[in-house]
């Protein structure tokens, strides 16, 4: 058999790449094929979108082989090119901070089963050597296992879903890197370590020791040592005599000069022991994030830039921790501004109400004059919340007791079940503690935004509004927004729903009752027209009704549905122009609009969030939303921002559209004859709309 026939999928998509005509036999050439593969995926690099697109269709036919493959030494030989073929996406996927994506290359390489994207997989999986495999391709497998080992222990311990693997498979782990010696295989070791530690493992200890062990020795060279000492300053250092916060400034005082980019930032957050470290280490801080930024920013598109930035966000959160207990608001925002913010953006001022949801003290409060801790064991709290919204959401959110047991269908993966709303409406409470805070709040106060991190896909705004009374836009862009338009020219993009004709009608005549200029946008919608919609420079509001997806890590699949089921992605409206002057209002009344990655970070990889600018104010929806629900969200928020600016509106609208009688009154009002009216009467509409996974999915964000 040729290449070409073992490899179909890569043949037909990438003829030029390989000698496809050639012979090939698995256990004659396999280790030489693997060699190959490896070497011209390092030069893809180059060419990102090549790259993927070919380890696509490398990963299609090596999963066909794998089920045509009776040979027993045939298989194995392809688990050693499986392995070894994955790593540069592993690489890539992990440091451009693509974790979600990394995880399942990760998994997928040691694995004849493992179904990649699926969330819950039940296969076999091992590590190389592999028993029938030649001496060659078990070398060349061992030679790349660092890598591998590398990764999953930093993948475990930022992203998770990894822990029974990493538990399984800790002693070979360890030896593969003890093997690997000095440079990758110390490097392995410390993420194996900071793991281990994290998670209080019974052999951390001997594997500090090992550590402190090489740590003396005198041959050990300077980029090893500060690589190890670097772990020390992580929870590894409670292992040792010394404080991590020690290990922190030794290493920045003697071994400076061999840290990466990052790693000065990490070791100044670590000793931020009190307000005078803070104030002293404040614009040397600043500086280093602005320095660790900017370089992703040259590296990547504005929209992959956050998700590398999204990683490496545990690099901030000592200094976020430190600042909720002796910062201002300020200091908050000016870091956070440093780590997310556009360039060229101002930073906002500190009216803001900041909460750290994950705070080793309670769920963290912070006001220009005061701050509070809510009481309570916050771990187990936060694990019960996390637990909550995941069954509400049919998602899987790990908590802080590590990786758990889950069912989810991949079908209705992130639908709401309305079902426990109760849950996680109760959960949230007992987390949160709000009713504790209300009182400790200025009276009469409502901060410009409130600001969420790390933040958690809960519906926390419409909380607040329940618990205090108002509601302030959730914090995305952190600069300083342009005055808002007054509303005068109303723009529609009509897509096809249940309830479009229904929600266009209404917006038509709250319109005409305010006197806004209206245009509904006609003809073939797709994305050269939605284009012209969206750079409309007379529209000061502009409101989308139609089908949204998100897809983690990927900017291709997220965005607005068309007409001909083509995409207006993020990547393309990203890069549409927003003109006119002055900011004005979108309105994205799509599903999961406002969904964004949380990765221990703000939610600011999103659809919603992306659009966010100082010129353009912009509300959505947390997840799927039911269409009942949208048509009266749409038509309580158009009533509202007739009298209201968009947040009061916001809150006016969550109001309106769960009382279904209240709502039914108004929009007779306006008039008897809209096909609202009928939609939103039934027991149906009412169950939908009174459910806080309904009224509790829309969001503004600044």
């Amino acid at each position: 058999m040729t290449l070409a026939e073992h490899f179909p999928a890569s043949a037909k998509a990438f003829p030029n790449l390989l000698p496809w005509q050639s012979p090939f036999d698995w256990i004659i050439q396999g280790q030489f094929l693997a060699e190959a593969v490896f070497e011209l995926q390092m030069k893809l690099q180059e060419s990102d979108n090549q790259l993927d697109a070919f380890c696509e269709a490398l990963r299609a036919d090596v999963e066909a082989e794998t089920i045509v493959q009776t040979d027993p030494s045939a298989a194995a030989m392809i688990d050693g090119f499986r392995f070894v073929t994955s790593q540069v996406q592993i690489y890539r996927t992990m440091t451009s901070g693509r974790l979600g994506t990394c995880y399942h290359w990760l998994l997928w390489s040691i694995s004849r089963e493992h179904v990649f994207d699926r969330t819950e997989n039940h296969a076999e999986y091992r590590l190389p050597p592999y028993a029938s495999a030649t001496r060659a391709m078990n070398g060349l497998a061992l030679e790349v296992a660092v890598d591998w080992v590398w990764a999953a222990y930093i993948v475990a311990h930022k992203f998770g879903g990894l822990d029974g693997h990493c538990s399984d498979f800790l002693e070979a782990s360890l030896w593969i890197a003890r093997r690997a010696g000095s440079g990758n295989g110390v490097q392995a070791l410390t993420a194996i370590a900071v793991y281990s530690a994290a998670k209080k493992l019974g052999s951390t200890q001997a594997q500090v020791d090992a550590l402190l062990e090489c740590l003396d020795h005198p041959e050990v060279p300077a980029a090893d040592k500060a690589k190890i000492q670097i772990a020390m300053s992580t929870n590894v250092g409670y292992y040792t005599d010394t404080h991590p916060a020690e290990w922190a400034r030794r290493t920045l005082c003697d071994l400076r000069q061999e840290l990466k980019s990052h790693e000065p930032l990490q070791l100044l957050a670590v000793t931020l022991q009190n307000q005078e470290a803070w104030l002293s280490a404040r614009a040397e801080i600043l500086s280093e994030i602005q320095s660790l930024t900017e370089v992703y920013r040259l590296s990547y598109s504005r929209h992959l830039a956050r998700i590398a930035l999204d990683s490496r966000i545990l690099l901030v959160h000592p200094i976020i921790a430190a600042l909720c207990k002796f910062g201002s608001t300020d200091d908050l925002m000016a870091v956070l501004h440093a780590w997310y913010a556009e360039p060229d953006a101002v930073c906002a001022d500190g009216d803001i109400l900041f909460i750290c949801p994950n705070h080793g003290d309670g769920v963290a409060y912070v006001w220009p004059d005061g701050r509070y801790f809510a009481s309570g064991s916050v771990a187990d709290s936060l694990e019960n919340a996390l637990v909550a919204n995941s069954n509400a959401l049919n998602e899987y959110f790990r908590g802080p007791q590590g990786d758990r047991q889950v069912t989810v269908d991949d079908r209705l993966k992130s639908t709401p079940a309305f079902e426990f709303a109760a849950e996680i409406w109760k959960a949230m409470d007992d987390h949160y503690k709000l009713s504790e805070v209300t009182s400790r709040l200025p009276q009469g106060w409502v901060p410009r935004s409130v600001v969420v991190m790390p933040a958690h896909r809960d519906p926390l705004q419409a909380m607040i509004l329940d618990r205090v009374g108002w509601v302030a836009p959730l914090e995305t862009s952190l600069g300083v927004a342009d005055a808002l338009r007054p509303i005068k020219t109303l723009s529609i993009w009509p897509g096809a729903t249940q309830t479009t004709d229904a929600e266009v009608e209404v917006l038509a005549y709250v319109a005409g009752a305010a006197g806004w200029h209206v245009k509904v946008t006609s003809g073939t919608l797709d994305r050269e027209a939605f284009r012209q919609f969206y750079e409309d420079a007379e529209a000061d509001l502009l409101w989308v009704i139609g089908h949204g997806e998100q897809v983690s890590d990927d900017l291709s699949r997220t965005g607005i549905v068309m007409e001909d089921g083509d995409m207006a992605s993020l990547a393309d409206i990203t890069s549409f122009d927003l003109p006119g002057e002055g900011r004005r209002l979108l309105v994205l009344n799509i599903c999961s609009s406002a969904t964004a990655q949380t990765f221990n970070g703000m939610a600011r990889s999103g659809l919603a969030q992306e659009l966010v600018s100082p010129r353009q104010q912009v509300i959505g929806h947390l997840w799927p939303i039911d269409y009942y629900a949208a048509l009266a969200f749409g038509s309580s928020l158009a009533v509202g921002l007739i009298r209201e600016p968009p947040p009061a509106a916001l809150r006016a609208a969550s109001l309106l559209m769960r009382d279904q009688v209240k709502l039914i009154n108004v929009l007779t009002e306006i008039s008897p004859d809209l096909q609202a009216i009928q939609r939103l009467s039934g027991q149906r509409a009412a169950e939908v709309t009174q459910n806080v996974l309904s009224w509790g999915c829309p969001v503004i964000l600044t």
